[in-house]
């Protein structure tokens, strides 16, 4: 008997480590968790339309039913269930019901990182209207532009942005302004610019649902609300985010990072973007998970939150976890219960020092955009694959083939094509532009930006492959390894030419991001008279009491960097401005380039091997000629 079993259990045995072999050769299992949550996703996504419960609204209209005493979201101590802020919401949709706002109609709202915010954006959602949420940080022009293309009637704002909001309260026409937002919570407050709705005038509207039927019949394209771009080049664009994206989204989000009912996910990112709404908060809602909603992000209290509130979980953006790292030792900094952090934008030379500093096991990096058709993730728990912004094994990309990388002229920022005009696909460890192919059969969709026609032509990318097909451009530069590993780049038109060579701004930007006495370095290309091409410029910000060898500076980058690549101009600047979701704002260094009539900050060249103080009487030898670099 023992003899028969055995060949049956070696067999076993040998499947068992061949498995391991295979899969450690082709990370199948990686792929497997991925598909698997895009299979869940997509089920759950069908499952929606067929009970025709595809709207946003849905997702927590469904949990407030099922545990109306659940904790929804916890914010500077204080709880708030799903009953109260459905309640709070019913009342606040009656009273815009009231107002005559209409099915499908724009309301425009700009508030704080509160629980506010969730109570006016499930208000406007639940008559069927489309909430706009307008970025903060705007007042003048801006937002009057994000008004006008929104077309919106009526605008909801925080008491505390009064004074941006009075920049266009009176260039605007047919536009009601009123003011809702943590003042008005639980007071009654006046306000010279608008009404305030406060309790005495909320509170004579129901608290009762409105009726179901206006959320009914919504399709996949329809949008569930406009969040803007930056506008750090122009104007901000009105990004649709569709009731599909939303729903598919923080469906996807929530299965492959693994949240559950049981985690507290701590968010201090703006919840008008995506990141904030979509990827943390709605994420955390979709799993059951409770929200630890910070006002804003505050290094000095950010370790307080994690430990006072249970925190297991938190996300990052742009330059969120560098500013951390940056910061001398908090008492709280490992006394905490955070088992994961995930978000875009962290980069490699932060990775591990990040992880084993504040002893976080799990780094969730994905790669996305507000308005892309597709997303890349990596869950990091080692060495292998940290610094990644996604993973797709050959399983993966054999069985959804949408994302593509192509070569494309960095400068002109167009594709390379073959004497056929189709587009040249990248080999591996080749950077090119990450692009996403428009399948209408997909839930996630590009459905332009809104009301702005020439913006959404910029993004569409056709005969890519063969004629007539259409992608969507990222505009961003990624590679890909053997192993099906995702690596940034660089933006598009942030990469410049010096020496007739490419440089990648964030190649040089990660050397010198970990060179002792650097707390942060922001990388660009600076237009010199009578040169071609734009030099390499680092706007470094110092670490405290830090002294800069500059010969020793100059030795490191040569080790580190091609010489091309090496920054001929340093800037020193006491603080890094940086976006509304923490992501370095460059264009304005770009704009003053070297010019010393515009920058008070000092400023350094490469002269030899070391950098030298780069003066007015320098720069006037440059503008007439006298200098070549």
């Amino acid at each position: 008997m023992s003899g028969s079993l055995l060949p049956v259990a070696a067999a076993g045995i040998g499947g068992f480590i061949g498995s391991m072999y295979v899969d450690s050769r082709l990370l199948l299992s990686r792929d497997a968790h991925q598909l698997k949550a895009g299979v869940l996703a997509k089920i759950y996504h069908r499952i929606w339309e067929y009970k025709d419960k595809l709207h946003y609204y849905y997702r927590f209209k469904d949990r407030a039913a099922t545990t109306p005493e659940g904790v929804f979201l916890v914010f500077e101590g204080k709880e708030y269930t799903y009953r109260h802020i459905e309640q709070a919401s019913n009342r606040l949709a009656h009273w815009l019901l009231a107002q005559n706002v209409k099915r499908n109609e724009i309301v425009c709202m700009m508030l704080q990182n509160h629980p506010t915010f969730f109570i006016s954006l499930f208000a406007i959602s639940k008559i069927g209207a489309v909430p706009s949420l307008i970025n903060n940080n705007l007042s003048d022009d801006s937002l009057l532009h994000c008004i006008n293309v929104a077309e919106a009637k009526l605008f909801l704002f925080d008491p505390t942005y009064e004074k941006s909001v009075a920049t266009v309260v009176n260039r605007t026409e047919n536009v009601r302004f009123f003011a809702f937002g943590e003042a008005c919570e639980y007071a009654d407050i006046t306000s010279d610019l608008a009404p305030a709705l406060g309790p005495s005038v909320l509170n004579t509207f129901s608290d009762k649902n409105t009726d179901e039927a206006l959320i009914k019949g919504v399709g996949n394209s329809d949008p569930a609300f406009l969040i803007y771009t930056s506008g750090t080049t122009g104007m901000p664009k009105a990004a649709i985010s569709q009731h599909s994206r939303v729903a598919f989204g923080m469906n996807m989000f929530a299965r492959v990072s693994g949240i559950t009912q049981d985690d507290r996910v701590y968010c201090v990112l703006p919840i008008y973007h995506s990141s904030g709404l979509i990827v943390c908060c709605s994420t955390a809602m979709m799993a059951g998970a409770t929200i630890v909603l910070g006002r804003r992000f505050s290094a000095r209290r950010f370790w307080n939150d994690c430990v006072d509130y249970d925190v297991t979980v938190f996300t990052y953006i742009g330059e969120f976890c560098r500013y951390l790292l940056s910061q001398p030792t908090h008492p709280e900094e490992r006394n905490h219960k955070v088992r994961m952090v995930y978000g875009n934008g962290m980069r490699p030379d932060v990775w591990n020092r990040f992880r084993d500093r504040f002893g976080i096991p799990t780094i969730f990096e994905f790669y996305a955009a507000t308005e892309a058709p597709t997303s890349l993730f990596n869950v990091n728990t080692g060495n292998f694959g940290a610094g990644a912004v996604g993973h797709r094994g050959y399983l993966f990309r054999a069985l959804r083939s949408e994302v593509q990388m192509i070569k494309i002229d960095p400068v002109s920022e167009e594709p390379l094509r073959t004497k056929a005009g189709l587009c040249v696909p990248c080999s591996y460890g080749e950077q090119g532009e990450l692009l996403a192919r428009m399948d209408p059969n997909d839930a996630l969709q590009f459905d332009g930006y809104y009301k702005n026609k020439s913006a959404t032509d910029k993004k569409i990318l056709r005969d890519v492959f063969v004629k007539g097909d259409a992608y969507f451009r990222s505009g961003d530069l990624l590679k890909l390894d053997q192993d099906g590993f995702y690596y940034f780049g660089d933006r598009v038109g942030d990469t410049f030419r010096w020496k007739s060579e490419n440089v990648a701004t964030t190649e040089v930007a990660q050397a010198l991001g970990v060179y002792p006495g650097v707390a942060e370095a922001n990388i660009y290309g600076a237009l010199v008279p009578h040169h071609d091409g734009r030099a390499g410029m680092a706007a470094l910000v110092r670490a405290a009491n830090a002294a800069i060898d500059f010969k020793d500076l100059y030795q490191y980058l040569k080790r580190k960097l091609p010489k091309y690549a090496i920054p001929v101009f340093v800037r020193f600047v006491p603080a890094m401005e940086l976006t509304g979701t923490f992501k370095q704002q460059k264009v304005h260094f770009r704009n003053e380039g070297i010019d010393m009539e515009k920058i008070q900050d000092e400023i350094f060249w490469l002269q030899g091997e070391t950098y030298v103080p780069f003066s007015k009487e320098d720069y006037q030898r440059i503008v007439e000629g006298k200098v070549k670099l």
